[in-house]
């Protein structure tokens, strides 16, 4: 069979080209004098395809054999595979729709997987190999620190503003290694949110999950992106600052004295704002966990499906970086980046 026998776009050529050598044939005749059952002909070589196409996109229970054997479904012609980004993904965008001057940092949050680790054994350590990892892991993010980034924006100087860890020890471990690397960088305190778990079920799936298993990491594995995936700014309770803040002003008239202060201060939104023509700023944070939980992450964070989150591959201490900006826009800059292990240092478990 060949490469592209699978592929739907080739499917797709394999059933347009008989109507189009159809529709040529109609256009040719057209040319022939007082022909009008060749340019019906023509007319219905254009017409009906499109009237098909309108057919199908009031369709949207086809079944995976007609979407494999019908060339309409194999376009998105009809938007059936178009998702509404939703901008309130954080809970933290501005309230009702309101227009707010974007403030705070660009947030990097580079989540990084553990080394690997002893399977036979009951704590699930790193092995020899696992710290190996880990060491070079460690040195790559300190070059990084110490080089510049540099694009058409500007020039980036790297620092990071802490490391997070799952409470599993050999995140533990690996966390530890970076911060031997790291001295002036603050490990914080383990974090069971960001254990290994299972999401969700994922599709396709080779054997089932125990709903009680899926229940208690679903909500716990949610509640950590909660905490940790967010643009920097809380835009509603900055509103609801602002909202009481003027409702006080109008109170008290003249006698109005903002949070005690004994000198005017400006409002709240022009409080935190950026000088006109300066790049936000750009904050770094390492999070030393699981991929797993990466991976739901990253489904989560660019809004696709998450149950899909199997079929994504991570190594052992790979670098997977994803970016929060001030208006709520996400970007995955990179996933599962392993440039600093030599290929015979690379493993899965």
């Amino acid at each position: 069979m060949r490469s592209f026998a699978m592929r739907p776009w080739h499917r797709c050529y394999r059933y347009q080209r008989p109507a189009m050598r159809w529709a040529s044939t109609a256009v040719a005749r057209v040319a022939e004098p007082y022909c009008w059952r060749s340019l019906f002909g023509a007319a219905a070589a254009v017409a009906l395809p499109l009237l098909h196409q309108r057919v199908e996109c009031d369709q949207h229970d086809a079944t995976m054999q007609e979407w494999w054997t019908d060339p309409a479904q194999c376009s998105d012609f009809c938007g059936q595979w178009r998702r509404t980004w939703n901008p309130d993904w954080d809970g933290r965008a501005p309230p009702n729709g309101e227009k707010m001057k974007a403030v705070g940092a660009i947030r990097h949050l580079l989540f990084v997987r553990h080394g690997q680790y002893d399977l036979d054994s009951e704590e699930h350590g790193l092995t020899e190999l696992g710290r190996k990892q880990s060491e070079r892991l460690a040195q790559r993010l300190v070059t990084d620190r110490l080089t510049p980034k540099k694009d058409r924006y500007g020039v980036i100087q790297v620092q990071y503003a802490g490391i997070w860890v799952s409470n599993v020890t050999r995140a533990i471990q690996t966390a530890q290694i970076l911060a031997a690397h790291l001295p002036d960088v603050p490990l914080k305190e383990p974090d069971p949110l960001l254990a290994e778990g299972k999401p969700t079920q994922p599709h396709p799936s080779s054997s089932p999950s125990r709903l009680s298993d899926l229940w208690e990491d679903s909500v716990r594995m949610e509640a950590g992106f909660r905490k940790y995936v967010h643009r920097e700014v809380d835009y509603k309770r900055l509103a609801d600052k602002e909202k009481r803040r003027k409702k006080k002003e109008k109170e008290l008239g003249d006698g109005f004295v903002p949070d005690g202060a004994t000198i005017p201060e400006p409002k709240a939104e022009d409080a935190t704002a950026e000088p006109k023509g300066k790049e936000p700023e750009h904050i770094y944070e390492i999070y030393v966990c699981h991929m797993n939980i990466i991976r739901y992450f990253v489904m989560r964070a660019l809004q696709l499906p998450p149950e899909a989150w199997l079929r994504l591959r991570g190594d052992n201490t790979n670098i997977t970086e994803i970016v929060v900006h001030p208006d709520g826009r996400v970007s995955l800059h990179r996933f599962g980046d392993i440039g600093h292990l030599p290929l015979d240092m690379v493993t899965f478990h």
